[in-house]
């Protein structure tokens, strides 16, 4: 059951990083814009209280906390350079 919950923290953290990222007005990876473009912030922010949560129910809250925090600003950091590599691809790879 432990798995389970760490695989739950670990996925549901990592796609609420992107959701609040795609909610971004200055996000890369889609070329009309923000998604969704009202109240793009819920998504993210409920995957992301679940993820704290399943994290929680893994190790003492201590570390679950900062292994959370941990992994959203990872995903954050890596998340600005595939919007810029897609980018590029959609312009035709022309520097």
């Amino acid at each position: 059951m432990t798995i389970w919950l760490a695989i739950l923290a670990t996925v549901s953290g990592c796609a609420a990083a992107l959701l609040l990222y795609l909610a971004s007005p200055q996000q890369q990876w889609r070329a009309a814009g923000p998604w969704p473009s009202r109240h793009g912030w819920w998504p993210g922010t409920l995957l992301a209280l679940v993820s704290l949560v399943a994290a929680m129910q893994v190790v003492a809250k201590m570390e679950a906390v900062f292994a959370w925090s941990v992994l959203l600003m990872f995903v954050w950091s890596i998340a600005p350079f595939i919007g810029a590599w897609r980018a590029r691809s959609r312009a035709g790879g022309k520097s």
